[in-house]
């Protein structure tokens, strides 16, 4: 489970976030929903480390992550995956897929079995080039 405790967050002098509280648990979609500017992304960019918090938790599993870089983060399973589509357009799909799974040594780079339960369409689309999908596809890819 994710939980994000009393959260502030500051740029410069500037509160992005204000004692913001969320839960998420496994299993269950959680969506965070508001107009332009009022710290969506700051929220995201809090929790996967890219932006510090001054104070407040931010728990996964239990465990407070707040001080925790994104590496390491990303590493216990939480990311963030912005609108942009940020794909390699002239690798393919698996190699793609594949590059996720860079930082582990060869013989643990498998794609998870689950990867095309999520995303059925991909399977059937590994040696095209990331470029070539739709949009929609490339999200999919992206995530």
């Amino acid at each position: 489970m994710l939980q994000v405790n009393n959260i502030d967050l500051f740029y410069g002098a500037s509160q992005a976030l204000r004692g913001v509280s969320l839960t998420a648990n496994l299993g269950e979609v959680t969506c965070v929903l508001g107009r332009n500017g009022v710290g969506k992304t700051s929220l995201l960019r809090a929790i996967v480390g890219q932006q510090a918090i001054q104070s407040g938790a931010i728990n996964w599993e239990d465990k407070n992550i707040a001080k925790l870089p994104s590496h390491a983060r990303a590493r216990a399973g939480i990311a963030y995956v912005p609108q942009g589509r940020e794909i390699f357009p002239f690798l393919t799909v698996d190699e793609n897929l594949r590059s996720g799974f860079a930082a582990l040594p060869r013989t643990e780079r498998r794609l998870p079995p689950e990867t095309f339960k999520l995303f059925p369409v991909l399977k059937d689309m590994l040696d095209r080039r990331g470029g070539d999908l739709s949009g929609g596809q490339q999200q999919q890819l992206a995530i």
